[in-house]
């Protein structure tokens, strides 16, 4: 009965998830050709939900016409998402990547009913979850991600004082934040750090509002960890530049240095981004399901070691650091590459986060 009901509201959706772009090519029905079909809630947040939508890109230049790849934008709300999973398993998909802790369980709660499908979950987080024959799970050292800024921000700042702003206060988010607070410590023991949470993806406003507090307390490194609310941090430190030279702000997930390139006031505000690479990790998984070498049944953290997330080192960023803060940056972060430094993981073990901010938090 729960089947013939998704079945059902799958139809409903069929029109609406056409109209937004999912769904193009269904009538490709070359036995040759493997379909992948990447299902997202949306696009244009010029951040995460880009960089995963970027695969279908990477692998149209791999592969040409032997594959064909569908970007299915799910919508916003929840109760469609697993009849868009029940859509795109009906309409003959040999690969379906989507996932992400908010959607994940859409995506396995179908995958269980559709064996021969291949399923990727782009970035996981429970683990036992996704522990189906047919699902390969991967996320990301998104402590690591934090580390890495944390640096940057460390070495960085003249005023000693940094501030980071989270979408939510979720374990997932403080384990950016409980990295970003040890990279910063390590580059300076005597620094000090402001961590907000803006309470949603999608509200720039808020962070603009924290952001402007953060600068107004002294903070003169601000690390937007929000999806589309970091535009408002962005517009925050930018609007600072205008008197002091010297604030920055950092972004996530993709160079949003370049992604906010039509907003040049914007994207000169930004120093450098922790990169997530989910793009290139998930044309190297549907390269793996291809060759048939991939692992399901399985979950897998990608680091930086791996070369799964990393730092936006652009002409821009280097322009703006001086060789003595790049070498320091780069020691840092060589010994999170060969395990020198062990980067602490809220997920793995709660409480590290709320350590660090007791002993670096400004009080």
């Amino acid at each position: 009965m729960k089947k013939f009901l998704t079945l059902l509201l799958a139809a409903v959706l069929c029109f609406s998830m056409a109209a937004c772009g999912g769904s193009n090519d269904s009538a490709n029905n070359d036995s040759d050709v493997t379909r992948v079909a990447i299902l997202l809630p949306y696009l244009g947040d010029q951040s995460y939900l880009d960089v995963t939508a970027n695969a279908k890109v990477l692998l149209d230049q791999k592969y040409g016409s032997d594959i064909s790849v569908n970007v299915v934008q799910m919508g916003m709300d929840e109760a469609d998402w697993e009849p868009a999973n029940m859509q795109a398993a009906n309409e003959g998909y040999d690969i379906i990547v989507s996932g992400n802790w908010q959607y994940e369980g859409a995506m396995l709660s179908v995958a269980a009913e559709y064996p021969e499908i291949s399923y990727l979950n782009f970035d996981y987080s429970d683990a036992n979850g996704n522990a189906l024959d047919n699902v390969y799970a991967i996320t990301y050292a998104a402590h690591e991600i934090g580390y890495l800024v944390g640096a940057v921000a460390g070495v960085k700042s003249q005023t000693g004082i940094i501030g980071g702003l989270a979408g939510k206060n979720a374990a997932g988010m403080n384990q950016f934040m409980a990295g970003f607070i040890q990279g910063a410590a390590d580059a300076n023991p005597e620094i000090k750090v402001m961590i907000s949470y803006v309470g949603s993806y999608e509200d720039p406003v808020t962070a603009k509002e924290q952001s402007m507090q953060m600068i107004n307390a002294g903070a003169d490194i601000l690390w937007g960890c929000a999806g589309g609310s970091g535009n408002g941090v962005f517009e925050a430190v930018a609007e600072a530049r205008k008197t002091n030279k010297n604030i920055w702000a950092m972004g996530v997930d993709s160079d949003q240095y370049v992604s906010m390139s039509a907003m040049p006031e914007l994207a000169d505000a930004i120093l450098t981004s922790g990169l997530k690479k989910v793009d290139v990790a998930v044309t190297n998984a549907v390269e793996q399901m291809l060759n048939g070498t991939a692992p399901f049944g399985t979950q897998k953290i990608l680091g930086y070691a791996d070369g799964a997330v990393g730092l936006a080192e652009n002409e821009h960023y280097l322009a703006n650091m001086t060789e003595a803060e790049l070498a320091a940056v780069k020691a840092l972060a060589d010994k999170v590459a060969d395990g020198t430094t062990v980067v602490v993981d809220e997920v793995a073990n709660p409480g590290v986060f709320e350590k660090y901010y007791n002993q670096y938090g400004l009080k």
